[in-house]
């Protein structure tokens, strides 16, 4: 496999180089025994989570304005708190659960893959997540970006376009979409990114757990394809 020739690697963070399910389910589960709830953490995860997608889906169409991830799982939250019995949180339960999403850890692999990368290439992150949440997230994990770039930049989400093309234009005139890469778990944003001429590094997750099925595999001839963010690395020369 021959190493693109690229300047700029943008990368997704939830899920590619973070395991937030992992962190959340026992970030939540110490919430609630320091706070004496006892409560369907795993599930109240699994419902909180189920939002995301639908939530950005009516921005992307127009249906809704830009609303960030901070205002975006606290309206998820709202809905879902009654089917746990947490319909007795405060407000500022309430934001110190939200804030949780703060303190989700990188995956093993994360920060050495990173860090060899960050010898020759530009790392960005290229995120749905707002930029409090992704500065949060990069400082709490070590991770050596050299910019946070996310979907608040371009007030849309991930596979908009302008969620691409507006990453690129911020990282200034050397910025190509033919010299910058995504580097993502998921295969929609691979396939997104390349519709804009960026080149594609894939790598595997079991982001939602053991059982995952989806996105287990390239679906298509990606630049890099990967074990885990050291072996883009390598892939990458470093």
């Amino acid at each position: 496999m021959t190493a693109p020739d690229v300047k700029v690697i943008f990368f997704d963070v939830f899920g590619t180089v973070t395991d937030w399910r992992s962190s959340l389910q026992r970030l939540l589960a110490e919430y609630g025994a320091r706070e004496g709830i006892d409560a369907d953490w795993p599930g109240f995860l699994t419902a909180w989570k189920a939002g995301y997608r639908p939530s950005m889906d009516a921005v992307i169409s127009g249906e809704r304005p830009y609303f960030n991830l901070d205002e975006m799982y606290l309206e998820r939250m709202n809905q879902v708190i009654g089917d746990f019995g947490l319909e007795g949180l405060t407000e500022a339960q309430k934001q110190e659960i939200l804030h949780l999403w703060l303190k989700i850890d990188p995956w093993p692999d994360a920060v050495e893959g990173l860090t060899r990368l960050a010898r020759k290439y530009t790392l960005v992150t290229l995120s749905n997540g707002s930029f409090a949440w992704l500065t949060a997230i990069a400082k709490h994990g070590r991770l050596p970006f050299d910019a946070i770039l996310t979907a608040e930049n371009a007030q849309v989400y991930k596979p908009h376009p302008r969620a691409y093309l507006t990453a690129i234009e911020l990282m200034g005139m050397k910025a190509t979409p033919e010299n910058c890469m995504l580097t993502a778990c998921h295969n929609y944003d691979l396939a997104a990114a390349r519709s804009h001429g960026m080149k594609t590094a894939f790598l595997p997750r079991k982001e939602y757990g053991p059982d995952q099925e989806a996105d287990q595999a390239a679906e298509s001839d990606w630049e890099v394809v990967a074990k885990d963010l050291i072996g883009v690395a390598e892939a990458m020369g470093c």
